[in-house]
């Protein structure tokens, strides 16, 4: 028994953590969140997160102050149904952010590995004019190989950031436990491997760089410094996810001051 359900042995009281926890356990069973929701359509409203997660967080604060004043009761009653609530819109938005990213840089992944094609096919002609006494290869071939290791860097970049801006969010939020559907890591996963692959197949292009002091011929793609690159970016993404979760979550709870507050510091921060 996983210590999510011993804790919901407790009258189903539980701490927003705990609660949300044990709702994720339960809800990856499915696969993936449109198997989930579609389950849900035919269960009663209690059985919805937004509902549950809140009324096993507000049970928890009212057994664990019984006997208390009954404003305190009140108001850590409120911040637990508080945050609650932006917990489950913080694994949906992390569940929404990594499918939007995975369809785009799944787009962009495909571009890039055509343009390796054509790239490498065009380089094999040229060798093979060159070798026949023909035409030199041509002399933007070494640049534009280039700029698409450049881009291949910047994919990978993205990558490796949106992963560790949401590992910092799991660590802090949900004791380290994924917050993705396994369908949504699985397809992560993949893409980040075939993106890796990418990476190694841009030392196969075989392109002679013109002679020019001071640059290198062959841009190499070190995925460990990528990857401390990305590690420096993570910080901003994930405060822009977890910001995200609580503009949600504020406006699921009526809390158009909240709300106010949140875009105005974002507005701030845009402007430093």
């Amino acid at each position: 028994m996983t210590a999510a359900r011993r804790l919901a042995r407790l009258d189903g009281a539980l701490c927003p953590t705990a609660a949300i926890l044990l709702w994720l356990e339960e809800a990856h069973r499915f696969g993936s969140l449109p198997a989930y929701v579609t389950w849900l359509l035919d269960q009663p409203l209690s059985a919805a997160p937004l509902v549950r997660v809140p009324e096993q967080a507000e049970a928890a604060v009212l057994q664990a102050m019984r006997g208390q004043p009954r404003e305190a009761v009140r108001q850590a009653a409120r911040q637990a149904v508080r945050g609650a609530v932006f917990l489950v819109e913080f694994v949906i938005q992390l569940n929404r952010a990594a499918e939007e990213t995975t369809r785009l840089e799944g787009l962009r992944h495909a571009a890039l590995f055509w343009q390796w094609r054509a790239l490498t096919l065009e380089a094999e002609l040229a060798a093979a004019d060159a070798a026949a006494g023909g035409r030199a290869p041509a002399g933007t071939l070494p640049e534009r190989w280039r700029a698409w290791c450049g881009a291949v860097a910047d994919l990978l970049t993205e990558l490796y950031a949106t992963e560790e801006a949401r590992g910092l969010l799991e660590r802090r939020y949900l004791d380290g436990h994924p917050a993705l559907f396994p369908d949504a890591a699985r397809d992560w996963q993949a893409l980040r491997e075939q993106a890796e692959r990418l990476a190694a197949l841009g030392g196969s292009l075989a392109v002679s760089p013109p002679e020019r002091p001071g640059r290198r011929g062959r841009p190499e793609l070190d995925l460990d410094a990528l990857r401390t690159a990305a590690r420096a970016l993570a910080p901003a993404q994930a405060a822009d996810l977890a910001d995200l979760a609580r503009a949600a979550a504020l406006d699921l709870l009526g809390d158009a001051d909240g709300a106010a507050a949140l875009a105005e510091r974002r507005l701030r921060t845009a402007d430093v």
